[in-house]
């Protein structure tokens, strides 16, 4: 699976920690819109967090999107290939209503004190993409 983490993953690791127990790992996944969060996935794997996406873009693509980019959204969709929908998805949002975009992290939880920490970003504008392209 080809890794969606947009931001340098923080310094906590999800490797072996002490005496060999594995430290937990916990991924945010959020997509933005102007107006602010449109969706939030909380996972304990990438993959499952991919999965909570996935269905979110399912649920978005035919609102969100003029009819062809939407057919190539559910054609990866068709074919189990959920990294394929979701990198649709994100290349065409935004050409027929607003634009929205997905950013990730993966925050980690310090064995001593419980807390969970990591860098989560906050994003308000959307990333510079190609010029509008409604007549694809």
């Amino acid at each position: 699976m080809r890794r969606l983490l947009s931001q340098p993953e923080p310094s906590v690791s999800n490797a072996h920690g002490t005496a060999g127990q594995e430290e937990a790992t916990v991924f945010v996944l959020v997509v933005w819109a102007m107006d602010g969060p449109r969706f939030v996935a909380v996972a304990t794997t990438e993959e499952a967090g991919l999965t909570q996406i996935a269905r979110y873009v399912a649920e978005q693509a035919q609102w969100q999107l003029w009819p062809p980019a939407d057919r190539r959204v559910t054609a990866p969709l068709e074919s189990g290939d959920r990294v394929g929908e979701v990198t649709e998805y994100f290349c065409h949002v935004g050409e027929r209503w607003e634009a929205e975009w997905l950013t990730t992290a993966r925050l980690g939880q310090d064995a001593a004190s419980g807390v969970w920490s990591g860098s989560l970003p906050l994003s308000v504008r959307p990333p510079a993409g190609p010029p509008d392209r409604k007549d694809e």
